[in-house]
């Protein structure tokens, strides 16, 4: 629903645009005078200005720069009468974006207004698939085939056919806003803004503000009017993330949108419509919060229509090759680098398997980036894993690896690796003439990984015999 503002001293004409455009769905408010209209561009936001010239106070030129100024992005057609070109002209030089002659037709109007909102539209999503596509959310891939992630794409599939509200829950790391934009791009609205809110991000006094926008003036730094994230959402999605870090005070606000799909900006005296779904996500335990006087229950209710918890990386162990090799190839294309086939060894993923991953795919994420450096683009291998990485195999046969690998096919596969690093180690402290400096340097590692292989393998006893 867009908010349409005519100002016309003309009551006749007033009804008969109202009833008209009211018809396509818009909200319309009337001013009869340059002051009314002042008055309404103050206090709401508005998408298109349908702007008489001959007013009782002035002309209705005068108007369209105080307009822009208010609002940059408002659409304004300027209504004159037939044969005053020169008005035309120059009110499209003052910034107007169409204008019409009297006396027109009724539907000349509408259609003129259709093509107005349009192109705003156009512009708009256009900005958005720009920003979209620089940010790499043009194709969202949730990757993995265990359980545990099939079961989250069959939810995603779910509620991506719906308009519900979606509470998204999991350990930090997990792919929470990985998983909002899958929603929003499997859903009929994907061609429509993603707008993302860092909640912990905001300062509790410019909260409101982000979210529900702001008129000129209204307080110190508000130099212009603003829409807020609700607002700029539309039609699309509003992911509102670590959502159970809202200030308890907003709280109750954010509760009446949701309820009323109604907004107030900050120094504005109209309500304006909002249409965005809604998808939050948390780290936190919001029933525990609940419990605790934290957040609210009826808030919590609002936004838990639909759950989707994220599994662990360390409960889909089974995952993680082909997610070391899908994230491999984003952070080389991210880094401008071509990577070679495979992209990684079996060691080092058998290394990654082994780990916990306290941090979940962040933190796999990471690792590999870091790894992938030190191989300077190549196949990424376990002397490029951190040292608490390569370390892994040896806790292999504990209980927390059982489900994904099995000791008696893993226990040959370790001696051969275990001495073959120790063989390259030896021959490499040699060849440097035992200068512990230089060996980290021809094997691409770091003074203390050296140091750490050399304790790991008593190799200092070997330098007597080379």
């Amino acid at each position: 629903m867009k908010q349409i503002l005519v100002v016309d001293d003309e009551p006749k004409s007033v009804k008969l645009l109202r009833a008209r455009l009211q018809e396509d769905g818009h909200e319309v408010i009337d001013a009869n005078s340059i002051q009314g209209a002042s008055k309404e561009l103050a206090g709401a936001l508005y998408d298109l200005l349908i702007l008489d010239v001959r007013l009782p106070d002035g002309s209705g030129l005068d108007l369209i720069a105080e307009a822009k100024k208010l609002q940059p992005n408002l659409q304004i057609i300027v209504i004159t009468a037939f044969g005053s070109v020169k008005d035309a002209v120059k009110a499209i030089k003052l910034g107007a974006n169409e204008y019409i002659l009297k006396p027109f037709e009724i539907e000349a109007l509408a259609l003129l207004v259709d093509r107005s909102l349009r192109d705003a539209s156009i512009k708009e999503e256009h900005s958005y698939l720009l920003n979209r596509l620089l940010e790499g959310e043009s194709e969202v891939n949730l990757v993995g085939e265990s359980t545990e992630m099939k079961a989250v794409k069959d939810l995603v599939d779910k509620v991506s056919r719906t308009r519900s509200n979606v509470l998204i829950l999991g350990p930090s790391g997990t792919g929470k806003e990985l998983v909002a934009q899958a929603v929003h791009m499997s859903s009929a609205a994907r061609a429509q803004p993603l707008v993302k809110v860092n909640c912990p991000g905001i300062p509790e006094q410019l909260f409101e503000s982000e979210l529900f926008g702001h008129m000129k003036g209204a307080f110190t730094s508000a130099h212009e009017s603003r829409k807020g994230k609700f607002e700029l959402a539309g039609r699309g999605t509003l992911f509102l993330d670590e959502i159970g870090e809202i200030p308890q005070g907003l709280q109750a606000k954010l509760l009446r949108v949701i309820e009323e799909r109604r907004i107030t900006p900050i120094g504005g005296t109209r309500e304006i419509s909002v249409e965005a779904r809604i998808i939050a996500a948390t780290n936190r335990n919001l029933e525990e919060m609940v419990q605790q006087g934290k957040f609210r229950q009826d808030l919590y209710y609002r936004l838990n229509v639909f759950p989707i918890e994220l599994p662990t990386l360390k409960s889909r162990r089974s995952d993680i090759a082909d997610l070391a090799k899908h994230l491999l190839y984003h952070i080389a294309d991210d880094c401008g680098l071509s990577l070679q086939d495979p992209p990684i060894t079996d060691d080092a993923l058998v290394c990654l398997k082994a780990y916990d991953w306290p941090g979940n795919v962040r933190e796999l994420r990471n690792v590999l980036e870091r790894a992938l450096v030190l191989s300077g683009g190549g196949t990424v291998n376990i002397e490029n894993l951190a040292v608490e990485l390569q370390c892994a195999p040896q806790g292999l046969h504990s209980s927390s690896c059982t489900s994904c690998v099995y000791e008696e096919e893993l226990e040959g596969f370790n001696a051969k690796v275990e001495g073959f690093k120790k063989k390259l180690l030896i021959e490499t402290l040699k060849n440097c003439g035992w200068t512990k400096k230089d060996a980290a340097i021809s094997l691409g590692l770091s003074q203390r990984a050296l140091s750490h292989y050399v304790t790991r393998y008593e190799l200092d006893k070997y330098k007597s015999y080379h």
